[in-house]
């Protein structure tokens, strides 16, 4: 106890006289400090490059992250433009397929109605080709090239001085059919025609031919070689009738050049055709000129 009392009092003793030293000895004092300056200069600069260089790291992560981030950005904007690319892409093959169907679809319409046209053409034309009117060409077996036969024939009508049965003339087909009706008890008859009083045919049966013209009306114009304006001529020849002192018939037309039927020449009367004359009084004379056959001709339009 009393050497732990001695060592505190020695320790004490050394303290006391250091401070006296370092109070009354400035000059060491500030010696010293300029020593220890150094000293500490040289520990403390490494720890502030150390600071300068983990700011440049810090500042290159940074530039890094951001460089990265950049890059992260452009590839989505890559991808983002390749997928709208793609999607455009399928978007206008989707037009361009839907624009092949609609001109498929367009086609097969305008198809469709081409031939609609066409058929309507067809029936439009078949209309204006159908024979609108037809006439009798008396005298003869065919009929003018202008025209369609529809069939050959004979004339035939009313005995000349029968006052009865029919006063028109026909023109009787060459192929008759009957069938089996009785003959009743009161009756009209019917008779062939012969040319009478025309030179070179006395007494010939005359033949006749039915044709069809296109136009829709058909006029025979007597007195005349000439169709009115804007009508089409089929034949002309002379006017015909009954003689003046039988019984009554219509007048026709009779061929400019008339044939004679082939059923041969006899005179057996029957239906006779005799040309027509003029006579001037209640027909005016001019232009009309006394005893001067009458012509005629057929037109249609």
């Amino acid at each position: 106890m009393a050497g732990v009392l001695l060592l505190s009092c020695l320790l004490l003793a050394v303290a006391g006289v250091t401070s006296v030293q370092s109070a009354t000895n400035p000059v060491r004092r500030d010696a010293q400090q300029l020593r220890e300056e150094p000293l500490r200069e040289k520990r403390t600069a490494p720890s502030q490059t150390s600071k300068s260089d983990d700011g440049l790291v810090t500042l290159l992560a940074q530039q890094a992250a951001q460089l990265s981030s950049l890059k992260d950005k452009l590839h989505a904007l890559e991808i983002s433009q390749l997928t709208a690319k793609s999607e455009l892409q399928s978007e206008l093959q989707s037009t361009k397929s839907e624009c092949q169907t609609t001109k498929g679809e367009l086609q097969a319409s305008q198809a469709k109605l081409e031939s609609k046209v066409e058929k309507l053409s067809l029936s439009a034309s078949a209309v204006k080709k159908e024979p609108g009117s037809s006439f009798i060409r008396w005298g003869r077996k065919s009929c003018p090239n202008t025209t369609t036969l529809v069939y050959s024939g004979v004339a035939g009508g009313k005995e000349h001085n029968q006052k009865g049965s029919g006063t028109n003339r026909l023109c009787l087909t060459r192929t008759p059919q009957f069938d089996n009706t009785a003959k009743p008890p009161y009756y009209g008859y019917l008779y062939g025609a012969e040319y009478q009083e025309i030179s070179g045919h006395l007494d010939h049966d005359v033949p006749c031919s039915v044709c069809l013209v296109p136009q829709s009306t058909t006029i025979m114009v007597p007195a005349t070689l000439t169709c009115p304006p804007g009508w089409t001529p089929h034949y002309t020849g002379h006017l015909v009738s009954q003689y003046k002192d039988y019984y009554a018939t219509e007048y026709v037309c009779l061929d400019g050049s008339p044939e004679d039927d082939s059923s041969g020449v006899r005179n057996d009367n029957g239906l006779l055709f005799y040309y027509v004359v003029t006579v001037c009084g209640s027909l005016p004379c001019p232009p009309y000129i006394n005893d001067k056959v009458v012509t005629c001709v057929v037109c249609s339009k």
